[in-house]
C-alpha cells in the first residue's frame, strides 16, 4: 500500500453547511481527498489521489440521477462515491493562466494531450506519463483528470467507485459476428440472474430493420457464472442479442455528479483548503471532452449538471470535441457507458437521442442561469458516423437550426475522428480497411481554439465565427447528393449508417429505466454530410494546411467488413485517404478526374510554400498559432515524403 496523506475537510464542510442552511438544503459535495503522491513536474506539481464525495438523494438537483434514491446511504443519509484524481498545478502563481482545464477522461484515459500536444500514449499511470510538447502546461493551465466511469479497471485508467442499487431489470447484450471471427460465446457486461436464466432469449438478425429471430433455447446457454453466453453450433455473420434479467445496477449517473462537485470545489472551495492553496490558478474552469467524453459533456449540460447543488455555475466553458449529436449510456439503470452508437456496432443503445440542437440541449442550463460558453468541434467523421448534422438541422434534415449565441461550431474539414499515422497504412490494430487510413491531424486547430475559448471566458474576446456546412448554401446534403469525383481506386460509398428513432419503453424518459429491449424502432433521422469539391475534399469548415493544399483525398469514411453492410456498419470512426496520381499521364490512364500532383505543384518546394501560405492565413483567422507554423511545415515535409517520394523513383 502506498503511503497516503489523508486530509479531512471538516472546516470546509462546516462552512458549506452554514452557507446552504438558509435554503434548507443538505450539506454535500467533496468530503475527503486522499493524496497518494505529489511529484515535482517541472513548471507544475503533479498530484495523484482519490476524491471522496457524498450527496443527498433528496436534493432536487440530484433527483435526475437514476436509482439514487435506492442506493445505500451513510448515517447522515448521504450516498457516498469516489473518483481517482490526477492534477497538474502550476508552481509559480505568476505563471498561471488562471484557468483549470478539466478533461473528462475517455474510458479512464487521456485524449487532450495526444490531440493537442502530440503525446504518444493515453495511459494516465505515472510510470508511462509523457506530455508530448507540454503545450497545455507551457500555457499555464492547471490540468485536472477525474475518474467518472464505474466499469474502468485500475489497469485501464482512472477509476470511479459507485454504489450498487439492489434492483432487478431487463438487460440486452449484443454481439456482432463478423467474417473470420471464430467464437462459441461472448461475455456479458451484467451477469444473468440465476433464477431467471431459463426465461432469457437469444435472437439473430442480419439487418437492423428486420424482426429478430429467436434461437431455440436448447441451442444456447449461459456460462456457469451467468456472465457469458455460449452458442453450441457457433455463429453466423450477423447480430446476436441476448435479453435477460440482471440484478444489482451501479448508480452510474453519480459520475456526472462527481464532475460537477469536484469542478465546483476547485472553483468555489475556501482558500487554503487542499487543492485550493493557489486560487489564482483556478479562477475559471474549462471542461474538455473528446468522443465518448464529449458526449458525456453534452449529457452533463443537458441534464442540468452545470449548476451545482447551490445553483452556482460550474464550468465557464466547454470544449466538446468529436461528439457528434449523441449523449451516452451514462445515467440509467444498467448503464453501459462504454457503448457509443450504431456506427461502431454499439447496437441500439440510448446514445443518439434528442434533443440534439442547442435549444433543447441548453434548456436546463439557461433556466438555471448556468449556461457555459461552448466550442463544438467536428471532424468529417462526425457527420458520417456520429449524426453530426442533427446538432444544427431539423430532424427531417430540411432546414438549418441556429446555434445558441453562447456556442460556436468548428468543422475541421477532411480530418478523421481517429487519425492514422505516417507512413501510410491500411490497417489499425484490429481491422483492415479497403483504403489507406486518413492521417490528417486536428492538433493545430485544437490548440488555437482552446486559447480562443479561454480568451472568450477570460476577457470576453469574441471568438471566430462558426465554420460548418449548412443546408441553405448547399454545403450540407444527403450522401446521395455528394458530388464525389470519379476515381476508380477510391469509389464513393453506396450507403451510410442509419440513426434510428428509438423507444426504450414508457419509463425511460421519466425514471431512466429501460423496459423495452431491444428498443422499438421508428423512422431513421435524416442525417446529412458535407459536400465535396472536385478533389473529393470537404468544401466547408476550417481547412487545415494538409487538406487545403492536398496531396490526395481525405474522407471521414472508409470501408471495411462489407458483410456487415446490412447492419449499417461502414468503417466505424476511421477515415480514408487516396493519394493523387503523380502525373497527368497516369491519371488519365487510370480514369481519375482529380488533378495529378505534377499538375498542381512545380515540386516539393512549391508545395511547402503553399502550405506556409495556408498556415499563415489560418493564423490571421485565429485558427492556428503563429508559433506552430514551423511545425506544420515539418509535418508537411513528412507527408510529401510518405505520399510522393516512394512513388517518384
Amino acid at each position: 500500500m502506498p503511503n497516503k496523506r489523508t486530509v479531512l475537510f471538516a472546516a470546509f464542510s462546516l462552512w458549506l453547511c452554514v452557507f446552504v442552511a438558509a435554503n434548507k438544503e443538505a450539506c454535500a459535495e467533496v468530503v475527503k481527498i486522499d493524496i497518494a503522491r505529489k511529484d515535482d513536474f517541472g513548471t507544475h506539481n503533479r498530484v495523484i489521489g482519490r476524491v471522496h464525495f457524498a450527496v443527498d438523494p433528496k436534493l432536487p438537483r440530484n433527483r435526475i440521477i437514476a436509482d439514487l434514491d435506492l442506493a445505500p446511504t451513510n448515517k447522515q443519509g448521504k450516498v457516498e462515491f469516489a473518483s481517482d484524481l490526477l492534477l497538474f498545478v502550476p508552481k509559480d502563481a505568476r505563471r498561471t493562466r488562471g484557468t483549470v482545464f478539466l478533461e473528462i477522461v475517455n474510458r479512464g484515459q487521456d485524449q487532450s494531450l495526444a490531440i493537442m500536444s502530440g503525446a504518444q500514449q493515453r495511459d494516465l499511470s505515472p510510470e508511462s506519463w509523457v506530455l508530448g510538447d507540454r503545450f497545455l502546461l507551457e500555457q499555464g493551465f492547471t490540468l485536472a483528470f477525474l475518474g467518472w466511469q464505474f466499469d474502468v479497471h485500475p489497469s485501464e485508467g482512472l477509476t470511479f467507485g459507485t454504489p450498487i442499487a439492489p434492483v432487478r431489470g431487463v438487460v440486452r447484450e449484443s454481439y456482432v459476428a463478423a467474417p473470420g471471427r471464430r467464437s462459441l460465446g461472448f461475455p456479458l457486461k451484467y451477469c444473468a440472474s440465476e433464477d431467471h436464466r431459463q426465461n432469457a432469449a437469444l435472437t439473430f438478425r442480419t439487418r437492423m430493420d428486420e424482426t429478430p429471430q429467436p434461437l431455440p433455447r436448447e441451442s444456447w446457454g449461459f456460462g456457469s457464472d451467468g456472465c457469458s453466453v455460449r452458442v453450441d453450433t457457433g455463429f453466423d455473420v450477423g447480430l446476436y442479442e441476448a435479453v435477460y434479467e440482471a440484478e444489482g445496477s451501479p448508480v452510474a449517473g453519480l459520475g456526472l455528479a462527481a464532475i460537477r462537485d469536484f469542478a465546483s470545489y476547485l472553483r468555489y472551495g475556501p482558500t487554503g483548503a487542499t487543492l485550493r492553496e493557489n486560487p489564482a490558478a483556478q479562477e475559471r474552469i474549462i471542461g474538455y471532452g473528446y468522443s465518448q467524453s464529449g458526449r458525456f459533456l453534452r449529457e452533463f449540460v443537458r441534464d442540468g449538471f452545470n449548476a451545482d447543488e447551490r445553483g452556482k455555475k460550474v464550468f465557464d466553458a466547454l470544449m466538446i470535441s468529436s461528439a457528434g449529436a449523441g449523449g451516452g449510456s451514462f445515467n440509467h439503470r444498467f448503464a453501459m457507458p462504454g457503448e457509443a452508437g450504431n456506427s461502431v456496432l454499439s447496437v441500439l443503445r440510448p446514445v443518439d437521442l434528442p434533443p440534439f440542437t442547442d435549444d433543447g440541449l441548453l434548456a436546463r442550463a439557461q433556466a438555471a442561469r448556468a449556461t457555459p460558453k461552448i466550442f463544438y468541434t467536428f471532424s468529417s467523421t462526425e457527420y458520417w458516423a456520429r449524426a453530426g448534422s442533427l446538432t444544427h438541422t431539423t430532424e427531417d434534415g430540411k432546414k438549418d437550426v441556429p446555434l445558441a449565441a453562447t456556442s460556436r461550431l468548428y468543422f475541421l474539414a477532411g480530418t478523421p475522428h481517429s487519425s492514422g499515422i505516417l507512413p501510410l497504412a491500411r490497417t489499425t490494430r484490429t481491422q483492415a480497411f479497403q483504403h489507406l487510413i486518413n492521417f490528417a491531424e486536428q492538433r493545430w486547430a485544437a490548440r488555437a481554439l482552446l486559447l480562443d475559448l479561454d480568451a472568450w471566458v477570460r476577457n470576453d474576446t469574441k471568438p471566430p465565427s462558426s465554420r460548418y456546412p449548412r443546408i441553405d448554401n448547399d454545403e450540407l446534403v444527403p450522401f446521395t447528393r455528394v458530388r464525389f469525383p470519379a476515381a476508380p481506386s477510391f469509389p464513393f460509398v453506396t450507403y451510410m449508417p442509419h440513426v434510428w428513432r428509438m423507444d426504450f419503453g414508457p419509463e425511460y424518459n421519466k425514471t431512466r429505466i429501460i423496459t423495452a429491449e431491444p428498443p422499438r424502432l421508428g423512422a431513421p433521422y435524416a442525417v446529412l454530410v458535407p459536400q465535396v469539391n472536385t478533389d473529393g475534399n470537404d468544401v466547408s469548415g476550417i481547412r487545415l494546411p494538409e487538406v487545403a493544399v492536398p496531396l490526395g483525398t481525405y474522407t471521414g469514411w472508409n470501408v471495411t467488413i462489407p458483410a456487415l453492410k446490412d447492419l449499417g456498419y461502414l468503417s466505424g470512426l476511421m477515415g480514408g485517404f487516396e493519394p493523387f496520381a503523380l502525373t497527368r499521364e497516369v491519371r488519365l490512364k487510370n480514369g481519375d478526374m482529380r488533378l495529378s500532383i505534377e499538375e498542381r505543384y512545380a515540386g516539393r518546394q512549391d508545395y511547402l510554400d503553399r502550405i506556409k501560405q495556408a498556415a499563415q492565413g489560418l493564423v490571421r483567422e485565429r485558427f492556428m498559432l503563429a508559433e506552430d507554423v514551423s511545425a506544420v511545415l515539418e509535418r508537411a515535409s513528412e507527408i510529401w515524403n510518405a505520399v510522393v517520394t516512394p512513388r517518384d523513383r
